[in-house]
């Protein structure tokens, strides 16, 4: 697992790590998002997974740029 958080040169990538910690918050909200709704506990579930959608849609992004970071880096 820690090779995934690493760049090229072995240091942790700060982008790496932050899309990882938004990614998984966003969907742990959806998880809670879900589970609650199903006991219809939330009053405005939509906007909570859209918010939810958002946040994984960020980590995703800043994960991809890493991985451009990574292949285009210096060899």
């Amino acid at each position: 697992m820690s090779k995934l958080l690493e760049d090229r040169d072995g240091n942790s990538s700060s982008k790496r790590v932050a899309g990882y910690v938004i990614a998984g918050a966003g969907l742990a909200l959806l998880l809670v998002i879900g589970v609650l709704s199903i006991w219809k506990k939330t009053l405005d579930p939509d906007t909570a997974i859209e918010v939810g959608k958002i946040l994984i849609v960020t980590g995703s992004a800043l994960l991809g740029a890493g991985v451009i970071e990574f292949l285009g880096g210096k060899k």
